[in-house]
Formats: structure tokens, C-alpha cells, sequence
């Protein structure tokens, strides 16, 4: 009897077809050294990328784990408070006497200038350079001045903008012949971003500004110091004098610890600097700076974020990865060209009759469901098989029997 064979979904082999012939293969079709004498440099220079790809993101690792930790400069950043005057007509000094001009209306600039000082132990280390403006949220500046006489405004604010660069200093111009006392507000913008401690946590934790981690961590030392877990849950705090006093609870759930402590925490307050302008001289100075230490991101520091943020040499790693990959495709493909002719010249019928059929037995499965390998049929070796007899046996008899069914139909008809 003659088998029914279920083939494959044509969508669904030519899927496994494309998949299994998609070019992403960089191994080399075996045995192609007794051809490509060159080809074992490939193979090892394929196991040293491996040994070199490792490497690499074990570094990458280290990187990323180092930028976790926060690696800080500190410096010194001088602030100069200064102004100049033009156009003034009375109280100038002598030997600083301004052209008198008639047609400009008195005027003064009072600039706010800064520096980085450089560090106390000189290094051949290229050392980082930030501008006045970029360690600060925002400079507000506050002139003692009738508003009456001055419509223009007597405060002025400055405030730091992603978009905007940095800058040295700022500038502010005004018209006026007197002096003018002025209020200089520096607002500082930590990173990351720290709080001012009240006054009892400080007392406990010995900090007065600090980033919430390393808050948040102090008052767990003390508490872990002091043993205050509770010996049977773990997640209850008992409070001994000094955190009764602080958050006003006997016991403390280790879940609501985060939200007390940010009740004792407050914005950092700013620097304020007082100046007097003086309008008596073309130039005038304070007659002393002003030193804050400032937290700087180390040169390392940058150069790792913008190794791990850097993707250029990833795309041309990947651009030479699909050269390499097309040049490997190229070689399977001459390889399977070669081997075709070399079978077929050692014997061509024989080659002929097997590729025959592998290309029918390729067509039924894209045309999907058939009965027999039809290139087979055409097979002598095909009827010869232990089946036939069974099948003709089975033929010979159906046929006998529709035979007789229509000689009875036929004689109770007549």
C-alpha cells in the first residue's frame, strides 16, 4: 500500500531554510587547511579575540564598578569681588581722574571673578579646569539702593542651565555716582547633591553636611554601635535617649528610618559675601578674597566615563566583524562549489541521479504535502520493493469486488 508522508509548512522550512543559511558563521568549513594552508592563523587569531574580548569587559566591569564610587579633588576656589567706574563727575581721586564726557551718564560694573588655585603638591598629572559658574546652582547679587531713584532693580540672578556654558565670573552694570553696598549670594551645586544635618542628628552622627547615603549610613553605624536592634525582630529599632529625643518614638521600624532622617535634613545654605562699590576710583578691589574648597571630578574619573559611554570603536569592531563575516561566507561557499565539481567528476551518473533527487525531495518540501518522492516513481528499484505485492494484492481485490457489486446491481435491474 502506498504511504502518505506529511511534509513540513512550505512558510515554516523555508523559515529554517533562511535560518540555517544566514550568513553569521566565522568558523571555517573543516578540512579547509589541506587547501588554505594560511587558514590555522585565522583559527588563532579567532581564539586570541576571544581571550581579548574577555579581557576587555572584565576591564569595562572594573570601570563601571570604580564610577560607582565617587572619587573627589578637593581644591581651593578663590572668589575676587571688584568694580570699575565711568563717566563720574565729583568725588574721584586726584591721581585718578576720569575724562570728563558729558554725553554718557555715570555708570559702575561690579564683576565677581574666581579661580582655581593650584594644588599645594605640584603633579606632572593634567589637572582639572572648571570655570567660577560651574560650581554653583545660581549668584544673586543685591544692591542697598533707593528702588524709587533706581526703577531698574536692585537684585539681580544668575541661575545654571544645562544649555549654557561656563564662565570665570559674572558682570552687572548699572548708572550711578555714589557708593552702593552689595550683597553677593553664591548658592553651591554639590554632586552629588548634599544636605545641611540638624542640629541633634549632627550631634549624633558628627556631620553638618554630608549626601544622604553617607547620612543614612552614620545613623545605621550608631545604631549597629549601640546595639539598639530589637534580639527578636530585626526590622524594629529601639531608641535609646538620643533618638527618642530626634524622631520622638520609642521604637523605630528600619522601613520608616529613611523618611525620619530626611525630616532632619535641609538644603545647604549659601555663601554670602559682602562688598561695598566705589565709585571714587576707575578701578576699585576688595581687600580680601574669599577661599572655599570645592569637590572636583578627577581627570581619571572623566576619562573612564568616556570610555564606557564611548560606542565608536564598537561600531567599527562591528563593521570589520561583517567583513570578516562575508569573506568566511565567500570561502564556504568556493568550498561547497569545489566539492560539487570534484563529486561530480569522479562519477558524473552517479552524481547526477543523487542531485536529482535531492532537488525532488527539495521541491516537495517547499510545495508541502505529497504523496511518494515522485523522481522514485521513475525508479525500477521502486516496484521492487517487499510492499508492492501487498499493494497490488489490495488493488486486484477492490477492483474485484466493485465488479461484482455492479453485476448484481445489473441483474436486479433486468
Amino acid at each position: 500500500m502506498i504511504q502518505f508522508r506529511k511534509r513540513p509548512l512550505e512558510s515554516v522550512s523555508i523559515a529554517k531554510h533562511l535560518k540555517k543559511k544566514r550568513p553569521i558563521d566565522r568558523n571555517m568549513p573543516p578540512k579547509v587547511e589541506a587547501y588554505i594552508p594560511e587558514s590555522k592563523l585565522y583559527t588563532e587569531l579567532c581564539e586570541f579575540e576571544k581571550n581579548l574580548d574577555s579581557a576587555i569587559m572584565r576591564k569595562r566591569l572594573d570601570i563601571q564598578e570604580a564610577l560607582g564610587k565617587p572619587t573627589k579633588i578637593r581644591r581651593t576656589l578663590r572668589i575676587f569681588l571688584s568694580n570699575t567706574a565711568a563717566d563720574q563727575t565729583h568725588g574721584m581721586d586726584e591721581d585718578n581722574n576720569f575724562e570728563l564726557n558729558t554725553e554718557n551718564p555715570p555708570s559702575w560694573t561690579f564683576k565677581v571673578q574666581g579661580r582655581l588655585l593650584d594644588p599645594l603638591i605640584p603633579t606632572k598629572k593634567a589637572q582639572p579646569v572648571q570655570k567660577l559658574t560651574s560650581f554653583f546652582k545660581s549668584i544673586i547679587v543685591e544692591l542697598d539702593r533707593d528702588p524709587d531713584q533706581f526703577p531698574e532693580g536692585n537684585i539681580t540672578e544668575w541661575h545654571k542651565q544645562a544649555s549654557s556654558g561656563d564662565g570665570d565670573g559674572i558682570e552687572i552694570k548699572r548708572k550711578g555716582d555714589v557708593d552702593v553696598n552689595a550683597r553677593v549670594i553664591l548658592v553651591p551645586d554639590y554632586n552629588p547633591q548634599k544636605y545641611k544635618v540638624s542640629p541633634g542628628l549632627s550631634e549624633l552622627i558628627t556631620l553638618k553636611l554630608a549626601t544622604k547615603p553617607i547620612i543614612i549610613m552614620e545613623v545605621w553605624n550608631y545604631i549597629k554601635q549601640h546595639k539598639l536592634q530589637d534580639d527578636q525582630d530585626k526590622r524594629v529599632i529601639k531608641s535609646d535617649e538620643k533618638l527618642e529625643k530626634l524622631f520622638g518614638k520609642e521604637q523605630i521600624y528600619f522601613s520608616e528610618l529613611t523618611d525620619l532622617i530626611h525630616l532632619q535634613l535641609s538644603p545647604p545654605d549659601p555663601i554670602v559675601l559682602e562688598y561695598t562699590i566705589k565709585v571714587d576710583k576707575q578701578f576699585h578691589q576688595a581687600s580680601k578674597a574669599y577661599d572655599i574648597d570645592v569637590e572636583l571630578d578627577s581627570v581619571v574619573r572623566q576619562k573612564m566615563m568616556n570610555v564606557v559611554a564611548s560606542t565608536q570603536s564598537q561600531k567599527e569592531v562591528m563593521v570589520l566583524d561583517d567583513k570578516i563575516v562575508q569573506c568566511v561566507q565567500s570561502i564556504n561557499n568556493s568550498k561547497t562549489k569545489r566539492d560539487f565539481l570534484l563529486q561530480f567528476s569522479q562519477n558524473p551518473v552517479e552524481f547526477i541521479n543523487k542531485w536529482i533527487t535531492s532537488q525532488a525531495s527539495d521541491l516537495e518540501m517547499i510545495l508541502g504535502e505529497t504523496k511518494v518522492n515522485l523522481e522514485d516513481v521513475r525508479q525500477t528499484d521502486f516496484y521492487k520493493q517487499a510492499w508492492v505485492k501487498e499493494a497490488v494484492f489490495h488493488y486486484l481485490t477492490s477492483k474485484t469486488q466493485l465488479r461484482m457489486q455492479e453485476l448484481l446491481a445489473t441483474h436486479k435491474h433486468a
